[in-house]
Parts: structure tokens; C-alpha cells; sequence
């Protein structure tokens, strides 16, 4: 591990012996297709006009106030209060006038974003093929056990959905992620002298295993022949990442081009470009060693490539999966429809933005006009002034001097009626209804009781059916990459060397070999260490991986994988759950099931079960205990007539002669008597009949 001045001197040195730079054949012709095709790309885009919109989104977002004309400006100062000098416009006559604008973008994507993200996905795995059955509970569990390791909807599912909100689409990217670290372990330590602290160098794994990110739009450029909810229209995509030179040099170090790469400064301009610091820019502040790595990712031509934002080309080769796994490491999804060939949607703000100007204009018009109507303005008797050429311009508060006024007159200025209160009430009623955003899902209570108050939230809920839709689709895409790498990671052993003690990976085993000249053999020479993970799974004696009540450490093995099936993603796992409606729906359900208990389990445990699982609750969670254990077999009904003589004496048949017939067919009476003389389907339909009650 080096010190801070080791690193400094490493990196000036770095930077010394930096040599030019000359591609080799195969990579000056991906250079020349990445290039022609990022250029082709990044116009597409502008002229389609939705980098206009994303502007427009990024500066309505934050709370801000109405842009003035810049006018002449001095400095003024107070030398009693020591106030320091502060700049004001003298060509500014309106300064009174109300200049801000109402957060509306800010609040309805903030309110789409609790909505929605709240959870954790839960994943719905089935079986592509009977074979793969034995593994679907363990490969459901490593899916979502990711989700928690990744810190996953801190990561990409909060910004994913920010991003769909505000921009129209959201940009999310799942990959594997090894972070490894060369640090210091204190193994003796000198409070007196700290100089002559002891350490040991020691290599240190933070992370290894599923990692997801958002990205911003901006950064990201999808096929333009990508159509929307087909996900093999999409056979490329280009984005950039800007890396710290000492991140950087983590990650890219081991790679045979990466001594052409130049540490330098360079600085961020306002469209997002990074340029040298040495070009014209004299902000210090701002500059910074930064190297921007530009990635891309093509499905017909197999190709993953990396290159420098000086043409560094640092991967040129295929794509790093399994031949199965190949996938687009970049997904996407809208929040509504913009056409069904755009995978750009219609945001929260370009849906609401007409409105909004209207309803800022007419807000701050009727600020405006109550100001002056409480201010207002008035004349008074005075020496006669040349004020102009007569023209008066209202201003709150102002005193005119006139020649002729006996007393002070007061310009009298009706308020704002009624008709511009309730004209900025029905505009912000419109944005509710063009966002989809209500009040109810802001918080408002909107009912008097509490099924009132659910019945509110649920409606309003259904106009997020639709970007919730899509951010499944996206998570379900993720869903198919994340299993896809949790195979290629998972089942791959560690190799441990028994007589060195060490891990080496799979593909290094042919570059050992024993003294004696021999090659390594498992057993004997090293042995395959699987990766083991705390799971509420076991493994039963068929090799079948079950989910478990107790949480155990769950060894991995290589008959784990692979897999195959359809992943569906419930997309209300996702959603804040609201404590009230919990409340009511879990009430409703037990009103429902639990006099269903009470009744025989061969006639109660089916309908109960539909009962629960339309509820979105787990059978088990409400099943009594007897109802848990696997049902028995039920003895055989007696070879009985249905009807028998009730006074009858019971006759036994003579081995082997006919079964005795009653003597009296005049008093017949039922066999099979039912509850309260009632029979049992009599007394499950009034059961049922009574719940509703």
C-alpha cells in the first residue's frame, strides 16, 4: 500500500513517461465504427428535440424564481453597519412585483417518486424446463438477496424512477462489480510516535457480486431502431462514465493500453463536455483529474469496447457472458408513451408544463393585484414636480405629490375577486388530472371514513398503473441480466492450492503444476470452494431447493446451474404500502377466511386459499396449524345403502351370502344427517352467506 506522497510522485511519474499513442488494425477500425456510429447517434437525438425538453425539465425542477432582464447595476454599501457591497439594478422599476415560481414540477415528482418506490421487487419465477425445477427457489433468492447486498433501490431504483418522472425515461445498468482494495493493517501501534506505527499490506474485497446503477439520460444513447416494449429491437448502446484519475487507475490498470492514458486536468463545461484545462478555462476550482471512458455495447457484432475521450482505445473484444447471457447491460423505460416507436416518454413535467406557466401567470397576477390593493398607492398637496409626461405607473406604497390636493386622495384598487382564486384552483385541478398525481396520493385526506379514505387512494393509484407498468417491464429486463450474471459469477468455484494456501481462479490452474511435473488434480492438489450465502433455503435428499422457515448458511454447488424460465415482476411489491388501507384489506380478508377454519379442511382449505392469495398474502401466513401439515387420505365410505330402516335391528350377512335387506321401507330416514338437522352443504352455504354480513 503507498502513502499519499508515494502515490503523488507515482502519478507525476505516470505522467512523465507517457508515450504516443498508435492503434493497432483491429482497433482503429472499431475506433472508426464507435466513432461514426456515437456521431450518428448523438444527432439523431438532437434533432428529435427531446434534449430541448430535458433542459426544460432540469431547470422547472428545482425551485427557482422568474429570470429578470439584466439593467444597469452599481454597488451600494453601508459603511455604519459594515454591510458589505451588494449589487443593485437601477433600470428595475417592478422589483415589487411577485418574481417566483410555484414548485409544482418539484412536488408531483417527488410524490411519484414515494409512491412508487418503496420496496424491494419480488420476482416470480417459472421453469423453463422440468430439469430446472429443482433450482427455482434458490435462483428466486440469489435475484432478490441481490437487491438487498447492492443496496439496490438506494442505487438505481430511487434515481430510475426520478429519472422516468422528470425526463420521461429512466436509465438503469446491471453489471458485476468487484471492488478490491490494497489497505494497511495496524499490527503495532506507538502512541507516542506514530512515525513508528507498524503495518501489513493487506488485500481487501469490499464488494463482489450483482451491482446495479442509474444513469442520467444524458449520458446514455440508445439504438435508434430500439422500439418500445420490444426488447430485441434494441441491438446496441453507447454511454460514458467519468472516472477520478486514482479510480481509474484501480480499474483499468492491468489493461496493456492503459500506459497511453495522460493524467491531467480538465474541467466540466455547462453542456457537459470535458475539456483541458489549459483550453481558455481559468477556473481552478473546477478543474480536476478526470478520464471519461466511453462504452459499447453491440449485440450482432459481439463486441464490447471501451475507448478514452482521446481515442485510447482500452477493450476491443466480446462481450464477457456466456454465450446464453449475452445481454445489454443498459435497460430502460418510459413513464408514458410518447409514440409506440420512441423509447422516450412523456415525463411528469413536459405533461404538465403548459399548465404550469398558466397557472405561475395567473398566481402571480393575483399577488400581484393584492399587493397593490393593500398597499395602495396615494397623493398629497406639494410644490408642482415634472414627473415625465404624466404617465403614472402603479407601485404599492407610493406617494405622489400634486399641486391642487387639499387632502390625500388614495387611488382605490379593487382586490383579487374571487374568479382568480378559483381560476388557480381548477388549473391546479387540471394538473392533477394530466399528471395523474391527485391529491389524495399527496397526502390530502379526501373522505370522512376510513373506506372512504382507501377508496380515494386506490382510484388515484390507478392512474400510476401505467408508469408502473413499464418500470416492471425495465426491472423485468434487469431481472433476466442480474440471474444471467449470478450464473456466470456463482458457478464459478474459488480454487484453493492446499500446499500454498491460495485462491486462484479456474482459468489459472493450467499454469501450475506439481514438483514432480504432473498436473494439479482435485483431491489431492486443490479443491473447488462454491460461495455460501445466508438463505431461508435446504436442500432435500432428491437434490430439490426448498424455502426454509429458519434462515441457515446455504452452500452453492455446481449442479445449482444453470437456469431457464420467465421472470415476472409483481409490480405492486414495489409501491409504499399505505397503513390505513393494509388496515382495512387485512380486516376484510379475516372477515372472509378465518369462519372458513371452522368448517372441515376437505371442504374450507380450497376456497380459503383463493381467498388469501387474492389478497396478495401468503396461504401459509393464515393456514391454522393442522392445516399445515399435508392432508391425509380419507377412509373409504362404508358399502351402505343411502337409505336404511331407522328401527330396524342391524342384520350381519352370512359369510358369503347377500347382504341383509331392511324389513320396513315405510320409515325411511336420511343416513348422512347434517348440523342442526341441516345438511353439510346446507350449512356451508349458510356459513359462506353469513360473511358477508
Amino acid at each position: 500500500m503507498s502513502t499519499p506522497l508515494q502515490i503523488k510522485e507515482r502519478i507525476e511519474e505516470h505522467a512523465k513517461n507517457v508515450k504516443s499513442y498508435r492503434k493497432t488494425k483491429e482497433d482503429a477500425a472499431a475506433y472508426e465504427m464507435f466513432t461514426e456510429r456515437i456521431d450518428f447517434l448523438k444527432e439523431h437525438r438532437k434533432n428529435s428535440g427531446i434534449e430541448e425538453i430535458w433542459k426544460a425539465a432540469d431547470k422547472a425542477y428545482i425551485p427557482h424564481k422568474i429570470s429578470s432582464s439584466q439593467g444597469k447595476k452599481v454597488l451600494v454599501s453601508d459603511d455604519e453597519l459594515g454591510w458589505r457591497s451588494t449589487p443593485i439594478n437601477l433600470a428595475s422599476e417592478d422589483a415589487w412585483q411577485e418574481d417566483s415560481v410555484p414548485p409544482n414540477p418539484y412536488i408531483k415528482v417527488q410524490t411519484a417518486l414515494g409512491i412508487i418506490v418503496d420496496r424491494n421487487p419480488a420476482a416470480v419465477l417459472t421453469p423453463g424446463n422440468k430439469k430446472y425445477e429443482k433450482n427455482n427457489s434458490l435462483m428466486k433468492n440469489l435475484y432478490e438477496r441481490s437487491w438487498d447486498i447492492g443496496m439496490s433501490r438506494k442505487t438505481v431504483l430511487k434515481p430510475f424512477v426520478f429519472n422516468c418522472a422528470k425526463y420521461g425515461i429512466g436509465v438503469g445498468r446491471t453489471f458485476p462489480l468487484n471492488i478490491t482494495r490494497d489497505v494497511r493493517n495496524l499490527k503495532k501501534y506507538v502512541p507516542e510516535n506514530p512515525s513508528k506505527n507498524e503495518y501489513d499490506d493487506v488485500e481487501q474485497t469490499y464488494f463482489d457480486d450483482v451491482f446495479r446503477e442509474s444513469m442520467s439520460p444524458w449520458q446514455v444513447w440508445f439504438d435508434d431502431a430500439a422500439i418500445l416494449g420490444n426488447p430485441f429491437s434494441t441491438n446496441d448502446v453507447i454511454y460514458y462514465k467519468d472516472y477520478s484519475w486514482l479510480k481509474f487507475e484501480s480499474q483499468f490498470e492491468h489493461l496493456k493500453n492503459f500506459k497511453y492514458v495522460k493524467p491531467e486536468k480538465k474541467v466540466l463545461d455547462k453542456e457537459g463536455e470535458l475539456k483541458s484545462f489549459d483550453q481558455g478555462n481559468s477556473d481552478s476550482k473546477q478543474a480536476k483529474q478526470m478520464i471519461r471512458v466511453w462504452f459499447w455495447e453491440n449485440l450482432e457484432m459481439d463486441l464490447f469496447y471501451l475507448q478514452t475521450d482521446e481515442g485510447i482505445v482500452l477493450v476491443n473484444e466480446p462481450m464477457p457472458q456466456t454465450p446464453k447471457n449475452k445481454r445489454l447491460s443498459v435497460w430502460s423505460a418510459p413513464w408514458t408513451m410518447r409514440d409506440d416507436k420512441d423509447i422516450n416518454g412523456i415525463g411528469v413535467y413536459e405533461a404538465m408544463r403548459n399548465d404550469h406557466k398558466l397557472y405561475t401567470k395567473v398566481r402571480n397576477m393575483t399577488m400581484d393585484q393584492l399587493v397593490v390593493s393593500i398597499y395602495r398607492e396615494f397623493f398629497y398637496s406639494g410644490t408642482e414636480t415634472l414627473e415625465g409626461d404624466g404617465q403614472m405607473k402603479t407601485r404599492p406604497g407610493r406617494g405622489r405629490q400634486v399641486s391642487d390636493a387639499k387632502n390625500i386622495k388614495w387611488n382605490e384598487i379593487p382586490g383579487p375577486g374571487i374568479e382568480a382564486w378559483d381560476a388557480q384552483d381548477r388549473i391546479m385541478a387540471r394538473i392533477d388530472d394530466v399528471t395523474g398525481i391527485s391529491k389524495s396520493l399527496q397526502g390530502e385526506i379526501t373522505g370522512s371514513t376510513a373506506f372512504e379514505i382507501s377508496q380515494a387512494r386506490e382510484s388515484a393509484l390507478k392512474r400510476m398503473k401505467t408508469p408502473l407498468e413499464h418500470i416492471t417491464d425495465a426491472l423485468e429486463s434487469d431481472a433476466y441480466i442480474s440471474l444471467g450474471i449470478i450464473e456466470d459469477l456463482y458457478s464459478v468455484p474459488k480454487i484453493k492450492l492446499l500446499a500454498e494456501d491460495k485462491y486462484i481462479s479456474p482459468f489459472e490452474i493450467d499454469q501450475y503444476e506439481r514438483e514432480d511435473g504432473e498436473q494439479l488434480t482435485e483431491g489431492r492438489d486443490y479443491e473447488k470452494e462454491f460461495k455460501e450465502i445466508p438463505a431461508n433455503l435446504e436442500r432435500g435428499e432428491d437434490g430439490v431447493v426448498k424455502q426454509s422457515k429458519m434462515q441457515q448458511f446455504f452452500k452453492l454447488r455446481e449442479d445449482d446451474f444453470p437456469w431457464e424460465g420467465v421472470i415476472k415482476i409483481k409490480g405492486q411489491s414495489i409501491i409504499a404500502n399505505s397503513e390505513l388501507l393494509e388496515r382495512t384489506t387485512t380486516v376484510e380478508m379475516a372477515n372472509l377466511v378465518v369462519p372458513l377454519f371452522q368448517m372441515p379442511r376437505e371442504i374450507a382449505e380450497k376456497p380459503a386459499k383463493e381467498i388469501i392469495k387474492a389478497y396478495n398474502r401468503e396461504p401459509e401466513d393464515w393456514f391454522p396449524d393442522a392445516w399445515l401439515a399435508p392432508a391425509q387420505p380419507q377412509p373409504a365410505a362404508p358399502a351402505n345403502p343411502l337409505f336404511t330402516d331407522a328401527n330396524a335391528p342391524e342384520e350381519i350377512p352370512e359369510e358369503g351370502g347377500a347382504p341383509a335387506q331392511p324389513a320396513d321401507l315405510d320409515k325411511l330416514v336420511p343416513s348422512n344427517s347434517g348440523m342442526d338437522g341441516g345438511s353439510p352443504q346446507d350449512n356451508l352455504l349458510s356459513s359462506i352467506g353469513n360473511i358477508g354480513k
